[in-house]
């Protein structure tokens, strides 16, 4: 006779694991007719992936078939529900696109592509439209829910100054390094 309580903590622990386990895999699903709010957490739970929703998500999705990449999935439901997506790799970020707001920040001398890259690197998934460069009066313009404007203005003010720790023995010296990369 098997002891139960190995059968059980198996049990538990693959369910426990079953988030981790859906985001490494495809996922798909169907929609007739159901409020966008719902879709949303029906794919949160079947991805794994946790959702951040910006203001309230009315509206219905209507007939829409969604398959494999669960970041993707999100990316095709926002298309067709006409909602802001985004993804900072462990969260999706999502907004009705009629409660966006729009910034606007000089570069202050950054270039843009490093510029582009830093947000790229912070939101690997985000609407095109959502970052617009206006080169002629070097402006950035960013549209989004609150929470998604004020990470990329985060972003754009941080120190530009870089600082490195050394570490000799047991004490600790932080090196700080100005623009031009020197002391």
């Amino acid at each position: 006779m098997m002891p139960k309580i190995p059968l059980l903590a198996l049990f538990l622990a693959l369910l426990g694991s079953y988030p981790a386990m859906a985001e490494r895999s495809d996922i798909r699903l169907s929609v007739i007719s159901q409020p966008a709010s719902e879709v949303v957490e029906t794919l949160s739970f079947m991805s794994g992936i946790p959702v951040t929703t910006a203001g309230t998500l009315s509206g219905r999705i209507e007939n829409l078939t969604i398959s494999g990449d669960p970041v993707q999935a999100f990316a095709t439901l926002g298309r067709a529900g006409n909602l802001f997506v985004a993804f900072d790799g462990t969260r999706v970020i999502v907004s009705s696109k009629s409660e966006l707001s729009t910034a606007v920040f000089p570069r202050k001398g950054s270039e843009w592509a490093s510029m582009k890259r830093a947000i790229d690197a912070l939101f690997p998934l985000y609407p095109a439209e959502a970052i617009e460069h206006e080169p002629t009066s070097d402006i950035l313009i960013v549209r989004g829910p609150p929470i998604f404007v004020s990470t990329i203005e985060t972003l754009l003010n941080r120190s530009r100054k870089t600082t490195v720790q050394v570490v000799r023995g047991r004490q600790v010296d932080t090196l700080v390094f100005g623009e031009e990369g020197g002391l």
